[in-house]
C-alpha cells in the first residue's frame, strides 16, 4: 500500500489505495471536461450506461461525469481506488483534465507520485 504525504495547502497523508468518497468524486468530476465519454471506456463503463447518463443529466457536464464516476465505483466496488481512477485518467489521451484544479481540490499534488521511486515534486512515499 502506498501512502503519499504531500503538501499543497498543508500536509496530509493520502492513500492511493483508498476508494474515493462521493464528495471527492465531485471534485474529480469538476476537473474533467471535453471528451469525458471516452474516459468511460478506460473505466469499463459500458456505452448504454453512458448514453443513459447523457440523457438523464444533459444539463451539466459535471453532473454527467460525476454519475459516470459513480457508475465506475459501483461496478468495481473495493477495486475502485484513487490509483485505479488516476491511472485510467492518465491513460485516456482523449479527455481534457484540469490536473491543477484536481490537485488543489483534493489537497495533494499528483506530480510523479505514480512512478516509484521518482516522486520528485512535493510528495514523499512513506
Amino acid at each position: 500500500m502506498w501512502l503519499v504525504e504531500c503538501s499543497v495547502s498543508g500536509t496530509r497523508s493520502f492513500n492511493l489505495s483508498k476508494v474515493p468518497t462521493d464528495r471527492d468524486l465531485v471534485s474529480v468530476a469538476a476537473s474533467i471536461g471535453f471528451g469525458w465519454e471516452m474516459l468511460a471506456t478506460f473505466l469499463s463503463v459500458d456505452r448504454p450506461n453512458v448514453e443513459r447518463i447523457k440523457i438523464d443529466y444533459g444539463y451539466s457536464t459535471v453532473e454527467q461525469v460525476f454519475h459516470l464516476l459513480q457508475a465506475w465505483k459501483r461496478k468495481l466496488g473495493n477495486r475502485a481506488t484513487y490509483r485505479a481512477l488516476f491511472t485510467s485518467m492518465r491513460e485516456c489521451d482523449a479527455v481534457s483534465i484540469d490536473w491543477t484544479m484536481l490537485n488543489t481540490k483534493l489537497g495533494f499534488s499528483l506530480g510523479k507520485c505514480f512512478e516509484l521511486p521518482d516522486c520528485v515534486l512535493d510528495c514523499n512515499f512513506i
